[in-house]
């Protein structure tokens, strides 16, 4: 498994976090194998791979078991190139078909009530509405906003960012979040990053601000001003997204916005957009 994980990351070039998830979806299946009291590479048949996949399929979503497909596939590859395994058992299973999910998204009162959530008196309110200004502002992944600099935002309209598969790109920041990382960057990370802290976001303590305790700021503020409604740091990029479609932007455009390798991955808005469009036509038109 080591040896697999290392390949991963010398010839595929795949980042910590595509490393991370392809070692627990390994880890998950070896964990199958010693209830199936399998104990050799070789031992792992076409059968015993369906069987993983029927479990696997009646306990994870759709999207979960595509992705450990994949990781099975591309493991068992490894294993064949280095003469563990005879064969791939996993190279003509098909993943189960994923169903179409309409991403959610927050209504324009519902982004301001949330933006207007934290407290700006305190240092961080200053931060959580930084936070949330960039998430919904530039449409940024909360791990992409995480991995931010303080010297990286420290002026202008434009932000330059790491995404997925460490591709860069420019991201365009609205007034309304460039003011509020000034206050932020002014009045706030000053009293709350310890001096070698280099990350934008900082917690109380002063170290940089982690995944789960972005995610409990974005749960906090919307409990306090939404309600018991599910809206994670991503669905304030969906929301982004949406809104600019329904503004009128063109796809092209929120595709390089939103760093999609393709066009197919920004469609999905479309789809929302329209749906909101039927759903205003039902409601407006007199014969509808």
């Amino acid at each position: 498994m080591q040896g697999f994980l290392q390949a991963l990351q010398a010839e595929r070039g795949a980042s910590a976090r595509t490393v991370a998830a392809y070692a627990r979806d390994a880890a998950d299946f070896l964990r199958f194998l010693s209830g199936e009291g399998v104990s050799d590479w070789s031992r792992v048949d076409v059968v015993c791979a369906r069987r993983y996949l029927v479990q696997l399929s009646a306990s994870r979503s759709r999207s979960t078991a595509a992705r450990r497909l994949s990781a099975l596939r591309h493991l068992f590859r490894f294993l064949v190139r280095t003469g563990r395994a005879t064969t791939n058992p996993f190279r003509g299973l098909r993943a189960p078909r994923r169903g179409r999910r309409l991403p959610t998204y927050l209504s324009m009162a519902q982004v301001r009530a949330l933006l207007r959530a934290p407290d700006p008196a305190s240092p961080l309110g200053l931060r959580d509405r930084a936070l949330l200004e960039l998430l919904y502002g530039a449409g940024l992944r909360l791990q992409e906003a995480l991995s931010l600099r303080a010297a990286d935002a420290a002026s202008g309209r434009e932000l330059r960012v790491l995404g997925k598969g460490n591709r860069e790109r420019v991201v365009l920041l609205p007034k309304a979040a460039r003011a509020a990382l000034d206050a932020y960057l002014l009045h706030a990370r000053p009293r709350l990053a310890r001096p070698e802290v280099e990350a934008l976001f900082v917690n109380a303590t002063g170290g940089p601000l982690s995944s789960r305790g972005a995610q409990l700021v974005v749960r906090r503020h919307v409990r306090a001003s939404l309600g018991p409604m599910r809206v994670t740091p991503h669905s304030l990029r969906h929301t982004f997204a949406t809104h600019l479609l329904d503004g009128g932007a063109d796809l092209r455009a929120v595709q390089e916005l939103l760093g999609h390798r393709s066009l197919r991955t920004t469609q999905v808005y479309t789809h929302t957009t329209r749906a909101r469009l039927k759903e205003v036509y039902d409601r407006a038109h007199p014969r509808a």
